[in-house]
């Protein structure tokens, strides 16, 4: 005995044929977002990169300091924290405006209405099609670059370097 699956159901009322622009535009959307999670991916490779860098430069500072039996060169190391430290934040501050763009992406691309909106009118909000145009002013970029410094994610490894920079210095004395 075999199992025969019923015969789909035939759609009650034909889809509108999509027009061509709408179907480049839908094409540019899947490209601005494969784009989207491209760069959020690079992006968090430099950031690995630059804290394991960081560290690096940092222990080979300390070490200089004691190995030399320098003092003067135990501060130099909280300047190399500061300076990765600004530099993370930088590129988390980056990584943010892909990160925005792509919680707007997934909430356009999840809500029903709005969706359905743009099937029946063939058109895509502007903002949405790929290429992403980042409108940000310069204000809002220099909040997204505080906000990549502050975040626990980085500002929790380099404040601890710090106040292990502070113990190795006053243990050296």
């Amino acid at each position: 005995m075999t199992l025969q699956m019923p015969p789909l159901p035939r759609p009650t009322k034909r889809e509108p044929e999509l027009s061509p622009r709408f179907k480049f535009q839908i094409q540019m959307l899947e490209k601005g977002a494969e784009e989207l999670h491209r760069n959020i991916g690079r992006i968090d490779d430099v950031l690995f990169k630059i804290k394991a860098s960081g560290i690096t430069v940092w222990v080979a500072m300390i070490g200089w300091g004691f190995s030399a039996e320098s003092q003067r060169l135990i501060p130099l190391g909280a300047v190399v924290i500061l300076g990765f430290w600004l530099l993370e934040g930088f590129f988390r501050g980056i990584q943010a405006r892909y990160l925005a763009a792509s919680m707007k992406l997934t909430h356009f691309l999840n809500d029903r209405d709005e969706l359905d909106g743009c099937f029946r009118t063939q058109e895509l909000p502007r903002d949405v099609i790929y290429p992403l145009a980042f409108r940000e002013t310069e204000v809002t970029k220099l909040k997204m670059y505080v906000k990549g410094i502050l975040a626990p994610g980085v500002s929790t490894l380099y404040l601890f370097l710090t106040v292990l920079n502070g113990f190795l210095w006053m243990a050296s004395g």
